[in-house]
């Protein structure tokens, strides 16, 4: 038993030690400013769009070496990792476990023929100036102007409108948190936007 405990540990141990460990991209800089959301009106709204799990995700602490470790076991050629017991991959199924998100249904698919400054206006509640600021790029926004609509309190008699386009800013920013992030750093696609149109009726 103890020989195939080495056994398991050895390859693992080694690929840390050849390999200085990589830094890893994370917008929790961004978040780390923001106080946890506490509105039970927006917190209500995303527990009936089964999104609850992305508040758990805030603040998370990123293992550097562990990730570096799996990314020597990647094999682009069968999209698995290769480790000692066999190959393992990442499934929506985990996903499914690990953030309680709804993963069975119909693929989502939506134009993204849109004219997007006038989506961030009547979705999310705000309206983008030309500038040299670069707020919107293409399709995708800046995170950091979506965190100053949530970053003051939404007025106890807020109406259903400016609910919901509150509500959008703060799940448009966490999509681009976790799920959704890419190699477009602090911005996030507004075409998700579009699934989050219907919110008096989120299931």
């Amino acid at each position: 038993m103890y020989t195939d405990l080495l056994s398991f540990i050895d390859p693992w141990f080694c690929c840390v030690q050849d390999l200085t460990a990589l830094t890893c991209r994370s917008r929790n800089e961004e978040f780390s400013k923001l106080e946890p959301m506490v509105d039970d009106r927006v917190v209500n709204i995303i527990k009936g769009l089964s999104l609850e799990g992305l508040l758990r995700t805030l603040g998370r602490e990123i293992d550097h070496g562990l990730i570096t470790a799996l990314v020597e076991q990647w094999r682009p050629e069968t999209y698995t990792f290769h480790k000692p017991h066999g190959e393992v991959t990442i499934t929506l199924q985990d996903v499914e476990v690990l953030l309680e998100f709804p993963v069975d249904g119909e693929a989502i698919t939506r134009s993204t023929q849109k004219v997007w400054r006038d989506v961030c206006r009547d979705f999310l509640g705000f309206v983008l100036i030309n500038d040299e600021t670069k707020q919107l790029t293409s399709q995708r926004i800046v995170i950091k102007q979506l965190l100053e609509q949530v970053a003051g309190p939404l007025p106890p008699n807020a109406k259903e409108d400016q609910l919901h386009k509150y509500t959008r800013c703060y799940i448009l920013a966490l999509l681009g948190d976790t799920i959704f992030m890419d190699k477009f750093d602090d911005r996030v696609h507004l075409m998700w936007v579009q699934q989050l149109e219907g919110l008096r009726n989120p299931r």
